[in-house]
Parts: structure tokens; sequence; C-alpha cells
């Protein structure tokens, strides 16, 4: 599967089609792209200083040596936990082993859980109208149930802003900005006036924004309470958090990076937090969060369970199952303006793999190629 789920406002679909008098301002539009992506390619070329094999590790060395085989060029840094019936593995590559990362939209799997657990507690049902819980008037996204919001079939954009969305994506890539500095406020205004589309599978970032404080509304409690009350202390995530600026960023936090080794801003928003902005976790915490994930004793672990067709493959809450390397493996990824990540579980194994770099290159395919890995000979 390759569903492109990284939470940059630049990765929103473009149009389809135009109307016939905006032709040669397209054509001219696509040729002033064309020549600014070629200058790009070889502007965003990976810089020195990137890791390899004479940087500094922490953890377990033998992982970090299988990390850095599949990892891109122009990664600054990386932190990776691989779970096997054997045990557990933690490294760090360029990074302290204890360094907190953004994990980008992997949130929406802990947001699909929360989800799951809310169902659990009786607190919402799957057809619950999103408008019972946020003030959305009598507007279209008032209708919309909250499993679509899991399922990623809410006729939702995927994200809100139309040209502007484009204009703040382009001027965070360039300079390094966080490109999401709306409030709740401004969220629910966003679907307010939202237009749904066809309710199909649709990746969106808006939805579940929505759908986070959606369930924290049930809970009676803003969405980082629910986080740290219904997930990380139950389930013993110690370094997960979710700051609410960068002054509550603490030391362990690693600096993101580009390609060019640039040092992009922090992107924290809580209005999006439920789908990727400020979430951060390091190595050891999301290996705990796999290890009870395969266990089933993580709260809302039936959000693992696929409810729908996504695609190629399916999906539960927010949880991508697809066959990967042989295997039905559940998983997410994520990607902000300093990191990508990777997370995956293979139940049938009991293997689970986390992988994020401080880069802006995608890393699914290294942490794919590093859970086939996983356990040895099958």
């Amino acid at each position: 599967m390759t569903e492109s789920t990284a939470d940059h406002p630049g990765a929103t679909a473009p149009a389809r089609a135009a109307r016939q008098g905006t032709r040669r301002p397209a054509v001219l539009l696509g040729a002033a792209m064309a020549v600014i992506a070629a200058v790009l390619a070889l502007w965003l070329r990976p810089a020195g200083g990137s890791i390899d094999g004479h940087s500094m590790v922490e953890g377990d060395t033998t992982l970090a040596a299988a990390a850095l085989e599949h990892l891109p060029d122009g990664a600054y840094g990386a932190v990776v936990a691989e779970v096997t019936p054997q045990g557990t593995r933690t490294a760090a590559i360029g990074v302290p082993l204890e360094g907190t990362v953004e994990i980008g939209s992997v949130s929406k799997g802990l947001t699909g859980l929360l989800y799951a657990d809310a169902i659990e507690r009786g607190e919402i049902e799957p057809q619950t109208p999103l408008g019972e819980l946020l003030d959305l008037g009598d507007s279209p996204a008032a209708d919309i149930t909250l499993e679509e919001l899991a399922q990623h079939r809410s006729g939702l954009p995927r994200l809100a802003g139309g040209v502007g969305t484009f204009a703040r994506s382009y001027a965070s890539a360039v300079l390094g900005t966080n490109p999401y500095t709306g409030d709740l406020a401004g969220l629910l205004a966003d679907l307010r006036a939202a237009d749904l589309g066809p309710r199909e599978p649709s990746y969106s970032n808006l939805g579940f924004a929505a759908l986070g404080h959606a369930l924290a509304a049930a809970a009676g409690m803003d969405y980082p309470t629910l986080l740290h009350g219904r997930l990380a202390v139950p389930a013993d995530l110690s370094a997960l958090s979710l700051p609410s600026s960068r002054d509550e960023l603490g030391p362990e936090a690693v600096q993101g990076r580009d390609q060019q080794g640039r040092r992009p801003q922090p992107w924290i928003n809580e209005a999006y937090a439920p789908t990727g902005t400020g979430i951060r976790a390091d190595a050891a915490t999301m290996a705990q969060l796999a290890e009870l994930m395969l266990a089933g004793s993580v709260p809302g672990a039936q959000a693992m369970e696929p409810t729908a067709d996504f695609h190629e493959g399916s999906i539960g809450a927010a949880w991508f199952t697809d066959t990967i390397n042989g295997s039905e493996v559940v998983w997410h990824n994520g990607g902000t303006g300093g990191f990508f990540t990777w997370f995956g579980v293979d139940p049938e194994h009991g293997t689970a793999l986390f992988l994020s770099a401080a880069t802006n290159q995608p890393v699914d395919q290294a942490g794919q190629a590093l859970l086939a890995q996983a356990g040895g000979d099958r």
C-alpha cells in the first residue's frame, strides 16, 4: 500500500481539472513550478553531516547497523525499536537513545486507540454524529459519524483552507516554519464551512483532528488530558508527551532536520494534535506500545481490527492493515517538517518495528524491510 500519510499541507490532493478559460495560466504555472522543482532538486541534495556508519550509536549496535543499511540518504539522526518473541531492542544513531521525536501521523493511531476505548467505556457509539459532540450547527459536517471519521471516509477534505493551505505549505517548506497555527475555534469554523465529498476512502487530517476533539468532548476533558489519562498513563508510555509550546520541549527533544540539514521549527499545535502535530516519544516508549498492541492489552486494542476496505487493504480505527513482504501488517506512518516515521506490528509473527529519522524523506520502505528481518528466519 502506498497511501501517503504525511501531515504536511502540501500533501493535499491537487485539483482534477481546470476550467477551459484557465488553461493558459495553468500551463504557465506548471512550467514555472517545473523550473522551481528542478532548482530545488539540486538545492535539496543531502548535505554533509548526515548519519552513516561512523555516527554515534547508543543501544543495540546490530539493530543500528541494520537500520543504516535501509535508511534513505539525508537522515540526520534516527531512533529504532524492534520487538520480537525473543525480546525487545532499541537503538539511536546520531542522537541520544532517550531522545524524543515527532511521531507525526502515527498520532492518528493513538487517536484510533482512544476512539475504540471510548466505545468500550460507553461514552460514544460508532454511529454517534459529530454534531452531538462539537458545535457545528446545521452544517453538513455535523452529520458525519465518528466511525466515518475513524475510517477516513467522512467526505471531509484532507485539510481545510484551499489556496491558503498551499501557500502556507510552500512557505513552510522554504522557511522551515510550522504550517499549523490555528486554534480549536478555527478548526470548528473550518468544519462548519467544509464542503463534503463522497463518503469513500479518502485520507483526512481535518477529519482526525475533529475525531480527537470529539472524543475529548465526550469524556469531558481536552485532548491532551485525554491522551495522557486514557493512554499514556495506563499503558506506561513514560516518554509520550504533547507539548503546548516550544518552551515545554525538554532537553531530550531531538531537533528535526530536512534533507539539506536545516532545522525546521517543531510542529506544535493542539488543534491538529489528534492528527499528528506535537506528539513526541522515544524508542523505548514506542516499543512499549508495540508490545501492548501485540499482546492485545493496549487500551482500545480493538482499533487494530479492520472494519472497512481502504484502497488495496483495509482499515480499523486509523490503523491500516496490508500484506507487506508476505505478512499481514497493522501499521501507520507519519511525517512532519523535520521527521519521518513508520510503525508496524505483525501479529502473526509477534514482531513490531518503529523507525523515526530526522529527515524529510519517507522511511516506509526502511521500516518495512526491518520488520521483515525482525526475529530472523520464519
